[in-house]
């Protein structure tokens, strides 16, 4: 298997008679499966010459038998198989047993006349088994896992496109650091800004905030914000929302450790002379949360955020052996490095 990369989101013409997609970013298979049918296959021959078949109900042969048959009143068909568990390693209990020699026989031979998508949304396949050697010879593979963040906005400058609104790089980056980097939750985000902005107004970083839903993430990237200007009151207020809505302290515990971890880490790095570009790579987040983290780092010494991170296992370590309340012994730790 080569080497992982970014996400090659540009259909190969002509189509292959057999195209594999595999990878982590389901919605990424979802949007090239839409636009590979969308090149093959008519409007008109949408309901006639074109077949989704699942592998845990149905078995490979009657999908196999499909794509060998010739269209019907059309230059081609598209057979689409779904959840193709058998080019895994994973143990999956499904109704029937797959015959991979068939899916083996019908790779030496396609049908001219098909295209075969095999949509397979695991991160690896077993190279072990023939039939996945036989797929790496025979098929166009994309995989769809990683994305560089000028992918991930050209993606989600079509969404906004969609809706005829214009989506800014501010934008982009604001609600990357409020919604992360899940992509169906970042198009649905996009979707409801474009809907609010319309096609007179850009969505920037400011309409982001006017309309967005703030993710557990930022939440608490807002909370070691206050904790650091010693706003006190204001974080054990946020707190105490976070609770309310049902977050258990000890996974805010870890968020808020893991926070003050990336302002660590951005302090030393920038520190030792690294670029912004450069320490979001070696920490692996996204440029414009490296920029908010140094803008904090640059409000204490690193010696201070050793000792946050030190208090922070001392407080996980009393939460998991129930030295006290949950929420009191989070309470105290705001209190503490605040103070």
């Amino acid at each position: 298997m080569p080497q992982k990369k970014s996400a090659d989101l540009s259909i190969q013409k002509p189509l292959a008679p057999v195209i594999l997609l595999f990878g982590t970013q389901d919605y990424l298979i979802q949007l090239m499966k839409k636009n590979i049918i969308h090149e093959a296959l008519p409007e008109d021959d949408l309901d006639f010459n074109l077949s989704r078949y699942d592998m845990f109900d149905v078995p490979l042969e009657q999908a196999l038998e499909d794509a060998e048959t010739v269209p019907f009143m059309g230059e081609k068909k598209v057979v689409v198989i779904e959840n193709p568990f058998f080019l895994t390693a994973e143990k999956v209990k499904a109704k029937i047993e797959q015959h991979l020699p068939a899916l083996e026989r019908y790779l030496e031979h396609p049908s001219p006349d098909s295209i075969l998508i095999i949509s397979a949304p695991y991160e690896k396949l077993d190279r072990r088994k023939k039939a996945v050697k036989s797929l790496e010879k025979a098929a166009k593979m994309y995989e769809l896992s990683q994305l560089t963040d000028s992918t991930l906005y050209r993606l989600m400058e079509n969404v906004a496109g969609r809706f005829g609104a214009v989506y800014t790089r501010s934008g982009h980056d604001q609600l990357i650091a409020s919604s992360g980097q899940d992509l169906a939750r970042l198009a649905h985000e996009v979707e409801k800004c474009a809907l609010y902005c319309g096609t007179d107004r850009p969505i920037d970083g400011e309409a982001v905030l006017e309309i967005g839903s703030r993710s557990l993430e930022t939440n608490v990237f807002l909370l070691v914000d206050k904790v650091m200007k010693r706003r006190t009151a204001e974080a054990l207020h946020l707190l105490h929302e976070l609770v309310r809505m049902k977050e258990e302290p000890l996974k805010l515990l870890a968020l808020l450790e893991r926070q003050f971890r990336i302002v660590y880490q951005v302090s030393y790095y920038h520190n030792a002379g690294y670029t912004q570009n450069s320490i979001a790579g070696k920490i692996g987040i996204h440029p414009y949360v490296v920029k908010l983290a140094a803008e904090q780092a640059k409000l204490y010494k690193p010696e201070y955020l050793r000792g946050v991170l030190v208090r922070c296992t001392e407080a996980d370590y009393r939460i998991k052996t129930g030295a006290g309340d949950k929420l009191l012994i989070l309470e105290l730790l705001i209190h503490k490095i605040s103070a």
